[in-house]
Parts: structure tokens; C-alpha cells; sequence
């Protein structure tokens, strides 16, 4: 081998000599650094999770505490026993026949932290005097939930049965603050009282008629969908209403199966009692049921248009699902 050859062997040795360094770096250090940087990024976002489900934690807690003055009580028996002195006082009050009324307990269900308990409650009364005793039920301070309502004719002339339950909840470890006064926030002479006033206007002994068509009448720009609010899907004389109100007016549009909401079409005024959508602790007893193009909608009563979720084909009623 002559000099030059020699020069250009060592050259090609010096060149693997340094890949083989450079490779052996790599795998002796940068890889495990790749991989360790890996795990830090990993770590740190299980620990913002954590702290995030902390603060969630936290607020929650804060949440609960924030409802003790608003409980009936701390113990199942004892906050069903006052639920129903307070419905039976109410009806006293408004001069309701206290014999026309039956209360039957509902409950305790066992619930995630909590439990719940109430009255089923079936009376017969004048209609004002009955639309008097819904509203103040509605308007109780304490923390509670009226459904299920349904409205029908009494057994006499001037005379209307309503069905209606009225449920509260327990918390675990959560007991009322004594000496709290609570007060109801609209009493039977505010304003709100007169949103009621609609139901006047509904002849329960009438068979239902048709209304006649409307004339044609310029496009009207529906409000947006977070000002409506579906306040009632009650049931009057065997026919499920839809009533939505608009925020900051004292107007209540009253809908029906076939009518249009929420950019589709009603089908359907669903009763089954459901986990309120994103909050599995919580239960819904009805909600509206709207079609737009082939999807099915549910908008919950109390919550606005905004807030409607889309249904999957096993959440669907039995009457809905192939359709």
C-alpha cells in the first residue's frame, strides 16, 4: 500500500470513526433526552388536569356550602316532613279545600352525594286559586323543583284538577343554617304572577278546535336562541303544550306538535325522567323534542334554545327511534 492509499484509508477510518461517534451519542443521549422531555411534558399536563379537577373540586364545594340555607333539612324525613307542611300551609292559605287534596311521598332516591325526596300532590280547585298555589310553589325559596305538572278538568263546573310533584334534595353532610329567613323572590301580586294569566285564555271543558289559518304576514326575525327559555311542558286535558318565554319581555309564545322551534319542527313533549345533559347528578322529567333535517334535538325545560343537544339513536323515545 503506497502513502497516498494510506492517506485515504486513514481519512475514510477518521470518518466512520466519527458517524460511530456521532450515532453512539445519539443513542446514549439524545434519545434518552427525547424521551425524558417526553415524559416532563406528559407530567405537567397530568398535573394541570389535577389542578384543574382541584379548583372544580374546590368551587363545587364552595357551591354546596352556598345551598345550606336554602334546605329543607338535613335529614330525609325531616326535610320531607317540612316539604309537606309548607304545601299543606299553602293550600290553607289560598282557601283551597284541604280534603280536595292528596299528598303521597315521594321518595328518598339515592342520588351521587345526595338524596331526593318530595310529594306527589293531586288537588281540585277553583283556577285561579289553583294557578295561585302553582305559582307560589314555583316561587318557594328553599331549593326544589316543580314537574310533572298536568292540568285537567274537575269533576263540577268551575272546577280544574292539576297533578304536579314537588321534590327537594338532601345533601350528604349538609344541614340548613338556623335562624336564616327566607323569602320567596315574587310574591301573587308581582308581575310574574301574570304570566299565568295566559292559561285564562284556555277553555279546559271545550273540545279542542282547530284555530283557524293565520293570514300571511312579513317574515318576523325569531329572537336569538340564548332569550328563549322553555319555562313549561305541561299537559292540558290530554294535549302536551310547549310554552317559551323571551328574556326581557312578559311575552310566552305557547307551541305545540308540528309547530316550528329552534330552526326545526316539534315532535315530540317528552316525560322520561333523564340525567340533565352534563350534569349526571341531576335529573330532567321533560323536555321538548325537535327534528331538523334528520337529527333529532332535546332542549330541557328551564333551559334556553341555546342549550339543545343533539340525541343519539338509543336516547331516543321508543315512539321516535326508525322514524
Amino acid at each position: 500500500m503506497n502513502r497516498r492509499e494510506k492517506i485515504l484509508v486513514g481519512v475514510a477510518g477518521g470518518f466512520l470513526a466519527l458517524f460511530a461517534v456521532a450515532y453512539a451519542g445519539k443513542v446514549l443521549f439524545r434519545d434518552p433526552l427525547h424521551e425524558l422531555d417526553q415524559q416532563n411534558k406528559a407530567l405537567r399536563d397530568k398535573l394541570g388536569q389535577l389542578a384543574d379537577e382541584r379548583r372544580a373540586f374546590f368551587a363545587s364545594e364552595d357551591y354546596l356550602k352556598g345551598l345550606a340555607p336554602i334546605l329543607f333539612g338535613g335529614e330525609a324525613d325531616a326535610a320531607s316532613a317540612q316539604a309537606g307542611k309548607m304545601i299543606t300551609d299553602r293550600i290553607v292559605a289560598l282557601g283551597l279545600s284541604e280534603a280536595q287534596f292528596s299528598r303521597s311521598p315521594v321518595g328518598p332516591r339515592k342520588l351521587h352525594g345526595a338524596q331526593e325526596v318530595g310529594w306527589s300532590v293531586q288537588g281540585e280547585g277553583p283556577l285561579p286559586k289553583m294557578l295561585d298555589l302553582l305559582f307560589g310553589l314555583e316561587q318557594t325559596p328553599q331549593l326544589h323543583r316543580l314537574e310533572n305538572l298536568v292540568i285537567s278538568a274537575g269533576d263540577r263546573p268551575g272546577l280544574v284538577r292539576a297533578r304536579f310533584r314537588y321534590l327537594t334534595l338532601v345533601i350528604d353532610g349538609l344541614a340548613p343554617k338556623p335562624g336564616v329567613e327566607l323569602k320567596a323572590k315574587f310574591g301573587l301580586d308581582s308581575p310574574q304572577r301574570r304570566f299565568y294569566d295566559s292559561i285564562f285564555q284556555r277553555d279546559l271543558l271545550r273540545p279542542y278546535v282547530p284555530s283557524p289559518p293565520a293570514p300571511p304576514a312579513a317574515a318576523a326575525t325569531e329572537p336569538a336562541a340564548d332569550r328563549l327559555t322553555v319555562v313549561s311542558l305541561s299537559n292540558w286535558g290530554g294535549n302536551p303544550e310547549v310554552h317559551v318565554s323571551e328574556a326581557g319581555t312578559q311575552h310566552v309564545t305557547r307551541l305545540k306538535k308540528g309547530d316550528p322551534l329552534a330552526g326545526g319542527e316539534i315532535v315530540m313533549i317528552d316525560y322520561r325522567t333523564l340525567p340533565v345533559p352534563g350534569k349526571p347528578g341531576l335529573l330532567s322529567y321533560s323536555r321538548v323534542i325537535v327534528r331538523i333535517g334528520k337529527a333529532y334535538w332535546a332542549i330541557e325545560q328551564g333551559q334556553n334554545l341555546a342549550a339543545r343537544h343533539e340525541l343519539a339513536a338509543d336516547q331516543l323515545p321508543p315512539e321516535l327511534r326508525g322514524s
